[in-house]
């Protein structure tokens, strides 16, 4: 009887872990027309905890916010690989990113 194979592909409902999660600059035209929002982001992320792919899971209501998510995560954003059975594997979460101006 053959061994019981992993499954192809990135482990998903693993909660992410980030090793380093800078916030995203606010957009200009963003903070003028007083956008705000919360952008749910899917992250593939590698073997080596960098963000391969990142698509938008739920929008903030405002594609300048999504794709000002989107784009610095991609870039700035590192995690702590998962692991399965002590090896580092591929892993897809969801994060939130939240852009809210507090005028206060």
């Amino acid at each position: 009887k053959a061994p019981a194979m992993d499954p192809p592909g990135p482990v998903a409902g693993i909660a992410l872990e980030y090793r380093s999660a800078p916030p995203p600059a606010y957009p200009r035209l963003a903070m003028q027309r007083d956008w705000q929002g919360t952008v749910l982001l899917r992250v593939l992320v590698g073997v080596d905890g960098r963000p391969l792919d990142v698509s938008i899971e739920r929008s903030s209501g405002h594609s300048l916010l999504d794709r000002e998510a989107a784009r610095h995560v991609q870039r700035t954003w590192r995690f702590r690989p998962a692991m399965r059975d002590g090896r580092p594997v591929q892993a897809i979460g969801v994060v939130p990113i939240e852009f809210r101006l507090d005028r206060g």
